[in-house]
């Protein structure tokens, strides 16, 4: 009794410290099986040590670390598979949206309900909405214009009113004194934002100012007062009430709908994003999609499992060239790969030489996008399902791909024989650096 107890917590460490050398890794999310699913590997074990040769094998520690991986790389993918089954990681229910033209205008899911969205919304654009920019007279570089004094003025912004003084303590060249009042404006008003630019004539520039906030249509969004006009006010100085555009509505048909709006930025039913950027009567095609890159990335997943299978048998290969059990499992895997090519290639998914599996980016996309992935999947008879039914016989019997040699036959003719079955010498190999 007393060696059992301790054989479970040093079996784990063993077990463990052989996993530190393995190429493979598994999440921990599938680690501990269902009650269900250990009963049935359990009677697996049992069904397969009643048909199972005796075998001698060589328990070097190449052995054990290959087997150990194989084990764990068929588990592996086991895990990945059975994550494109759970619509927590499988990505199928996740959804998208497609745009026919990015260049007219763009869209963003905010949320996984789109219950309340169409499937297909068509957009025309007939103009974007527009800011109020005011430019102001030109004014020549060089001249010496504004004198000095302290200049008092009101700004205007939507619904609120700022009273400013602005003091010009000596009298500087135009360029020089541009420059300093549009900073003044940056730094003391919300919501507007100043600049200077080339006038229309050489040496000449003069003040831009552009509202960063919308406002409704037909009012201004900004508006600036002289409180002192002598000897200048200093708004009437720079022409800062001069409008170049007034501000604009978005106007647009969605589904044949007119609408329009006082941003170019707006949602949908709390559940689309909308970035308007050019009009001009342009249609563009909206449709709620599966998220194919999220479904993708899941694919990408199992793929990486199953192609670390290819390797770590190919590896092994390369290693000892006598490694026919390792070809074995190659071949099994590529057989797989053949049977079911077509449904393979029509997902966008390509078999290399070496057996390895890859995507195809513009096919596995639509795939993605019209359900076809979503079949390979959750077909019954398919190649993932087969591959599944693969990965799990590699799983409770990773011997079968390690050169051994058959000691004794089962001997079929007496009732209840039992020959040890293999995986009880892959138990006992993970022991044998230590005992």
């Amino acid at each position: 009794m007393h060696n059992s107890m301790e054989g479970g917590p040093f079996m784990i460490q063993a077990y463990n410290y052989m996993l530190e050398s393995l190429p493979v890794k598994r999440s921990a999310r599938y680690l501990v099986g269902r009650k269900s699913e250990l009963r049935r590997v359990y009677d697996e074990i049992i069904d397969l040590s009643k048909r199972s040769p005796l075998y001698k094998v060589n328990l070097s520690r190449d052995n054990q670390i290959y087997t150990i991986g194989v084990k764990e790389g068929a588990l592996a993918l086991k895990a990945k598979i059975n994550d494109m089954s759970d619509p927590e990681f499988s990505g199928f229910q996740s959804k998208a949206v497609s745009v026919s033209n990015e260049q007219v205008l763009s869209a963003q899911l905010l949320s996984e309900n789109t219950d309340a969205l169409p499937q297909v919304i068509q957009f025309k654009i007939n103009s974007l909405a527009g800011v109020q920019v005011n430019k102001g007279r030109d004014l020549s570089l060089t001249s010496r214009g504004l004198p000095e004094g302290r200049y008092r003025f009101k700004a205007n912004i939507g619904n609120e009113t700022y009273s400013l003084t602005y003091v010009n303590e000596n009298r500087r060249e135009n360029e020089e004194t541009l420059e300093g009042f549009a900073a003044f404006l940056n730094n003391s008003i919300p919501g507007i934002h100043a600049s200077v630019e080339q006038g229309s004539k050489k040496d000449y520039s003069r003040l831009v100012i552009t509202s960063e906030l919308s406002s409704r249509f037909g009012e201004k969004g900004f508006s600036f007062e002289d409180l002192d006009t002598y000897p200048t006010g200093i708004a009437d100085f720079f022409g800062m009430d001069r409008m170049e555009q007034a501000p604009a509505l978005a106007r647009f048909e969605l589904n044949g709908v007119s609408k329009q709006t006082a941003t170019n930025s707006f949602t949908l039913e709390n559940s689309l994003r909308i970035n308007l950027y050019s009009g001009g009567g342009q249609t563009v095609t909206l449709k709620i999609v599966p998220d194919s890159e999220r479904i993708l990335g899941a694919v990408g997943e199992v793929l990486d499992s199953y192609n670390d299978l290819i390797r770590l048998a190919r590896d092994r290969i390369l290693d000892n060239k006598e490694s026919y059990k390792a070809a074995k499992l190659i071949k099994e895997l590529q057989t797989l790969e053949e049977l079911y090519g077509e449904e393979l290639s029509a997902c966008g998914i390509k078999a290399a030489e070496d057996g390895r599996l890859f995507l195809e980016e513009p096919l596995a996309t639509q795939a993605a996008r019209d359900g076809g992935m979503e079949s390979l999947f959750t077909r019954e008879n398919g190649f993932v399902a087969r591959l599944l039914d693969k990965a799990e016989a590699i799983a409770i019997n990773p011997l079968e791909y390690i050169e051994k040699t058959i000691v004794t036959y089962p001997d079929n003719s007496k009732a209840g024989f039992r020959n040890p079955y293999v995986t009880s010498m892959y138990s006992g190999l993970l022991f044998n650096s230590y005992c």
